[in-house]
């Protein structure tokens, strides 16, 4: 395996592997949870040891991450998340109890029509979770100051795949637009964004006016209000 091919590998596992940020903003015991990105599934099977009924459907576009999900997941499609319907293998007549996006909607050419699509397939009472990279986080800002160079990395906030950049007011504005409410927010606080150490001495600095800069991501719990019941 050469060095192109192994840097890949680990790009796979890395977006594939268990999420315990997701994990806590899923209400307890779905009974139906779409993952739209869904990798090698192993969100779905983190689920699925906490609820063993779980339906976990998994959409992708990578075959090679769609092949290992498939034996870990209820039911896998390979879409293309930029095509006009980009739910349509699922047909009509399904509905969720959750839908993950993570880390899936700075990727796409429209995201506001992809995040709009998704609602339409929650069931009563579901909730749509995201996780989308914070670019107002403070090394943007260094690389720009300093550097005089918009930074383009393989991954993260800057990763060069990205075709959209959110603040948190983006969104905000984003899901406002879908007519989708925030239940639940979290934030990921970093101070180097590839190193996972230094999310606790970030945490000494998340307070205003600091915070918005040292959050590399964010996580929204988001309901439909319209069909949400108390």
């Amino acid at each position: 395996m050469n060095s192109q091919e192994l840097q890949k590998k680990v790009l796979r596992q890395g977006y594939s592997g268990v999420r315990p940020d997701i994990m806590s903003l899923i209400p307890k015991n779905p009974k139906r949870v779409l993952d739209v990105g869904c990798g090698a599934g192993e969100l779905g099977r983190t689920i699925k040891e906490l609820s063993v009924d779980a339906i976990i459907v998994g959409l992708d576009n990578d075959a090679k991450l769609i092949q290992e999900a498939t034996s870990v997941l209820d039911k896998v499609y390979r879409v293309d998340l930029n095509m006009s319907d980009p739910f349509e293998l699922l047909g009509l007549e399904e509905r969720f109890d959750v839908i993950v996006m993570a880390d899936v909607l700075e990727h796409v050419i429209n995201p506001q029509y992809v995040l709009g699509e998704a609602r339409t397939y929650l069931a009563p009472q579901g909730c749509i979770i995201t996780s989308l990279p914070n670019v107002r986080h403070y090394s943007t800002f260094v690389s720009l100051l300093f550097g005089g160079v918009w930074p383009e990395r393989d991954r993260g906030i800057h990763d060069r795949t990205h075709l959209h950049f959110f603040t948190r007011k983006n969104m905000l504005t984003m899901f406002e637009k879908c007519q989708l409410t925030v239940k639940r927010e979290k934030r990921n606080v970093r101070l180097i964004e590839h190193w996972s150490w230094t999310n606790i001495p970030g945490k000494l600095f998340d307070f205003w006016p600091f915070r918005g800069f040292l959050t590399f991501q964010y996580l929204h719990l988001l309901i439909d209000q319209e069909h949400w019941k108390n």
